[in-house]
């Protein structure tokens, strides 16, 4: 972690916000900040010509934001579209729980990771950025779990993904991220850890679970799955409804994003 405390690299320029250039990646990892803003802008200036001209400063603010957000998207989803192994011996970082040391940040992590309110959709991650302050701020922060800080990423996967000399920014197309063998492995996880107070887990449930997993798995995968491994599903709750159940729940979908983790 001490091979990389050098400054970061931002100084205020005459137009808009300081660029990272080229000798700032020398080092073999690099902030995430970092990395994202040579993703946007290769070392070169962002008063650059932009795909359409700005009307007025907040138009071309905008452009600049549009453009790191592209720059975000294609980071995630690059990593999202690695095989596990490759993916995590790309990037680390300090998890909440335990900032004492850098750990290899989990593949599954980034399929889960939204970068802005648009694509959202109920993801269990959010890709942080970070200021001109500190270049090692980065984080992946947890909705209903712990996260990362401080992000590292080896440098020489940035520069041969985004060479310099090019402004080519295209996010990576990800396949379905439900497949019915991810919801199956799921719900087999959800119903090995319900313990017998617990079970069992009713459809309803069932689909919140996967949900946390996968926001885009559908009703009716969830219960054609449900029906095959559970035949005789729990109804719906009669009488007086057990307070802790919800509680429970919360925590069993926690564990559940902590096991998709790293399939």
């Amino acid at each position: 972690m001490n091979d990389n405390s050098e400054a970061g690299p931002h100084e205020q320029g005459p137009e808009v916000e300081p660029l990272v250039k080229r000798e700032h990646l020398n080092k073999t990892w690099v902030g995430l900040g970092l990395a994202l803003d040579w993703i946007a802008w290769r070392g070169q200036s962002a008063s650059l010509e932009l795909d359409q001209e700005p009307k007025d400063e907040g138009d071309k603010l905008k452009l600049y934001r549009d453009r790191e957000n592209m720059a975000d998207e294609a980071l995630v989803s690059t990593l999202a579209d690695l095989p596990p192994e490759i993916a995590e011996s790309l990037v680390r970082g300090e998890p909440e729980r335990d900032s004492r040391k850098l750990v290899p940040i989990p593949s599954g992590v980034w399929r889960q990771t939204a970068t802005s309110d648009a694509n959202d959709a109920g993801q269990p991650y959010r890709l942080i950025g970070t200021d001109d302050d500190d270049s090692w701020e980065g984080a992946i922060l947890g909705v209903h779990v712990a996260g990362y800080r401080r992000i590292q990423i080896r440098s020489a996967f940035i520069l041969e993904k985004w060479p310099e000399h090019t402004l080519d920014l295209e996010p990576v197309p990800l396949g379905p991220a439900a497949s019915p063998a991810a919801v199956r492995r799921v719900i087999e996880t959800a119903i090995a850890l319900t313990d017998d107070e617990m079970a069992p887990i009713s459809q309803r449930e069932m689909l919140t679970l996967v949900k946390r997993c996968f926001p885009n798995a559908r009703r009716t995968q969830v219960r054609d799955i449900c029906t095959e491994l559970m035949p005789t599903p729990k109804p719906g709750p009669k009488g007086e409804r057990d307070p802790n159940r919800q509680r429970h729940i919360e925590e069993l979908g926690q564990k559940l994003i902590t096991a998709q983790l790293h399939n």
